[in-house]
């Protein structure tokens, strides 16, 4: 490799200190002759970014020797699997890496020499030649390893040709330049920062600078200190930077304003004089960004765009040296993958398998011939893997085959497109993998805990279930529902360059087993006190790390006997709030006792909560109430039959109605079925999302509507129910909480069986038919139909618990519906 340019010019910043390309090529001179390799011989180097990785690396190729490059970060384990799988000749270290190498080459049994770059006083006028040698164009140059997200990793063998055309392909549209500087934030052991950061900046004589301290702070620093032009990261750093950004802009009308405009105009200046600011948080220099290691959401690509920022997004993968594909920083199309590289043939299979043929592709996998054919074929195509589709000579990736999800009828599902679709319905999943499970197509979802902490929400898994998931398959063909959620605490399993690797997924789902060892717990009396009880009330072991939701199962109603527990027993009133920011027992303890005066342990009861007096003040009138009736009369007789079935069980005392929730109209049809009467101290609970505006506001108080936040405080909803019915007045509840999405009568919570219970109050059920198949979630019109409400006897609580009155409420009204 020979530099034709300033040789005094800086090549690599590090630390505060510049070394320039006159010093490289001495240093790299002056290591290589500590090594004893022929050509051929493999050298590996495994240690951090740093000026000394590329010493070792180009006088490895000095030598005409095969550069082995490793992941700093493995532990001596995981290296020897390296180590016995490509047996170097010897293998560079540093101070960070020699303990785990050291006891790598023990575990292995191999005699291979170490050298610790660190112990090396580097002579940088080791000698005045100006030109560094490399392999033959048809050598292997370098064993990269896959990152293993399928089984064991296997070592890539690429030949110094396989990295020639990535650099030619580049060259042709002038990306990188001499007045270049790069900032190495990704590991060199791959081949996208390798190439990247690495090889093709010396080649062109830009500058690169590589960060010790990898912070947000540090790479900030970075950006303005040094006037960095181009960033190569993976699409979680441009998630980050795009999260942080639009947060900023979202939480102003006149950001969001002006952003609206600049993706409609679609000009650079006005964009980039518009968002001057975000310009300036990246250093003010950038010319472009690049992103690769996986697909990059177009949306991402399209907001950049809009702010005046380029993203080239590249495909590739480490079999391909790496690029195949890679959108040029003057042609970006949002969502591809990018144009092909010229001199690279690319087709797709039957099955949509994307496949590759060229001078890119690599040898093969080392000491893996069966392997190798496996992924080449004999007509010398390179099977990829990936799925997806060609307009022209642009790439589109729609995802992995491998990570098809095929079902037991023989549908296949893309994970990834329907993972997309779940993180654009809500803010609050960090991480999202699609598996299936038991049979059951699951979502295993890793939340943003900070977020849900900010957001003040409690209940997790039904946010997730209804903001998420059901928006999702509500419009989902069958197959393709997911019918199981999975919450875990950790980042889902991915490699180091962000993908995820499924096949450990199935780990994190197992049951959850502590491991028998001794677990040192706080020692004060709220911490004892509070286990006692979340053990009793949930019956089963309780941790200091337990999380109230996603470990103890604590629902809504679980949530309100805590509150309550803790305000008699502590003299803490919290709330949900409170519960977010300190979700697990230890959490939770030590706020206690921060706050908590005298300790007078009391036993919880429901009728002290449902009995404490609130104030409330009922709608004045039910106008739009009987207005809609005489309204919906006439589309109940044209387009809906309405059979109305044994009205003499709707009870004239004060009563709690009780039925299944079918549609969006079943409180329009229990209106059309009730006596005028009854109607008028009939009144339904409505979430207070639904009645913010102030139209909605005037139309619920008049309209027999108590406004609640069951999810923000569920004990004040109950108390303002028990005192409408200690009015004399009527609740409507539909205790599944949710409309039906398959017609089936779900699980009923039983808040309407403890007020019921505590109250006395008579429950009357009642079931509905028919008015899923009219109109069911997600339909814009009623479609004409047949529709059936039945009242059923009148139930009394009597001596039966909670449990036995919400069962025998669901059994009556499910025989029926579903009978």
């Amino acid at each position: 490799m020979e530099f034709i340019r300033d040789f005094e010019k800086s090549a690599i910043i590090y630390e505060g200190k510049e070394i320039s390309y006159s010093d490289i090529i001495s240093a790299a001179k002056f290591i290589s002759e500590d090594i004893d390799i022929c050509k051929g011989d493999r050298v590996m180097i495994f240690m951090e970014n740093r000026p000394e990785y590329i010493y070792s690396f180009l006088g490895v190729w000095d030598r005409s020797g095969i550069c082995v490059c490793i992941d700093a970060s493995f532990d001596e384990k995981e290296f020897s699997y390296y180590l016995n799988d490509s047996a170097p000749k010897c293998v560079f270290v540093s101070n960070e890496t020699i303990t785990a190498a050291t006891k790598a080459c023990q575990i292995s049994g191999l005699d291979t020499q170490l050298i610790n770059v660190d112990e090396i006083k580097i002579n940088y006028n080791f000698t005045k030649e100006k030109l560094l040698k490399s392999p033959e164009r048809n050598d292997v140059s370098l064993i990269l390893y896959t990152s293993g997200t399928t089984g064991n990793p296997k070592g890539v063998m690429l030949t110094m040709d396989n990295i020639l055309l990535n650099i030619e392909s580049l060259d042709k549209y002038n990306m990188f330049r001499e007045s270049d500087v790069i900032l190495g934030i990704l590991p060199l052991h791959h081949i996208f920062p390798l190439l990247g950061v690495g090889v093709l900046p010396l080649y062109k004589g830009s500058t690169i600078v590589f960060l010790k301290d990898i912070s947000s702070q540090g790479i900030k620093n970075s950006l303005k200190e040094h006037k960095i032009t181009i960033i190569l990261g993976v699409p979680r750093l441009w998630e980050m930077f795009h999260k942080g950004i639009m947060g900023k802009i979202n939480s102003s009308k006149a950001a969001k304003l002006l952003f609206k405009l600049s993706k409609k105009l679609k000009n650079e200046k006005f964009s980039r004089m518009i968002f001057r600011k975000v310009h300036e948080e990246f250093g003010g220099n950038i010319r472009f960004l690049v992103s690769g290691g996986s697909k990059l959401d177009a949306h991402l690509t399209e907001d950049f765009t809009a702010m005046g920022m380029r993203i080239c997004e590249g495909y590739g993968m480490t079999e391909t040296a790496p690029m195949i594909a890679f959108n040029p920083d003057t042609e970006i199309i949002p969502g591809s993958a990018g144009k092909i590289l010229p001199g690279i043939n690319v087709k797709t299979s039957e099955d949509g398998e994307i496949l590759v043929k060229g001078r890119n592709v690599m040898r093969g996998y080392y000491n893996k011939p069966k392997e190798t054919s496996q992924v080449i074929d004999s007509k010398g195509w390179l099977h990829t893997g990936d799925l997806g589709y060609l307009k022209k000579d642009i790439i589109f990736v729609t995802g992995r085959k491998k990570e098809m999800i095929v079902l037991s009828n023989g549908k296949n599902i893309n994970p990834i497109e329907i993972e997309k679709q779940l993180m654009e319905n809500t803010d609050i999943i960090q991480e999202v993998a699609l598996v299936e499970n038991n049979k059951i197509l699951t979502a295993v979802i890793y939340p943003d805990f900070n977020l849900i902490s900010a957001q003040g929400i409690n209940n997790i898994k039904e946010t997730l279930k209804w903001g998420a998931v059901d928006k999702y398959n509500i419009q989902a063909p069958s197959y393709k529902k997911i019918l199981d959620i999975k919450i875990v605490k950790q980042e889902l399993p991915k490699t180091k360059l962000g993908k995820i690797r499924r096949f450990k997924i199935s780990e994190l789902l197992k049951e959850n087993t502590k491991i028998e060892v001794e677990i040192k717990e706080p020692n004060f009396q709220q911490y004892k006190l509070l286990k006692k009880f979340l053990s009793e009330i949930k019956n089963i072991s309780v941790f200091p790390d337990s999380h109230l939701e996603l470990d103890l199962g604590l629902d809504s109603l679980d949530m309100v006997e805590v509150l309550a527990y803790i305000e008699s027993s502590f003299g803490v009133r919290c709330d949900e709030k409170t519960i977010s920011e300190n979700p697990t027992l230890e959490k939770l303890s030590y706020y206690l006792k921060e706050n908590s005066g005298e300790l007078n342990e009391k036993q919880f009861n429901w009728s002290e909560i449902l009995n404490k007096k609130v104030d409330i003040e009922l709608p004045k009138s039910n106008i739009v109430g009987s207005a809609m009736k005489k309204i919906l009369k006439l589309l109940f007789m044209s387009r809906l039959n309405l059979k109305k079935e044994t009205l003499e069980n709707i009870p004239r005392e004060p009563c709690i109605f009780v039925g299944n929730h079918q549609s969006f109209i079943d409180g329009f049809i229990l209106n059309e079925a009730l006596p005028g009467k009854i109607l008028k101290k009939t009144y339904y609970m409505a979430k207070v999302k639904h009645f913010k505006s102030p139209i909605m506001k005037i139309l619920g108080k008049n309209a027999n509507i108590l406004v609640v936040d069951i999810n923000k405080n569920l004990s004040e909803s109950l108390q303002l129910i028990a005192q409408a019915l200690k009015k004399g007045k009527n609740i409507v509840i539909f205790p599944e909480g949710i409309r039906s999405r398959d017609g089936k009568i779900g699980e009923f919570k039983k808040s309407f069986a403890i007020i019921a219970k505590e109250l006395n109050i008579p429950i009357a059920p009642f079931g509905i038919k028919g008015a899923y198949e009219a109109f069911p979630t997600g339909a814009k019109i009623p479609k004409s139909g047949k529709l059936h409400i039945k009242f059923f006897d009148k139930i009394y609580p009597g001596k039966l618990n909670y449990d036995e009155i919400s069962s025998k409420v669901m059994d009556e009204i499910k025989d029926w519906v579903e009978g």
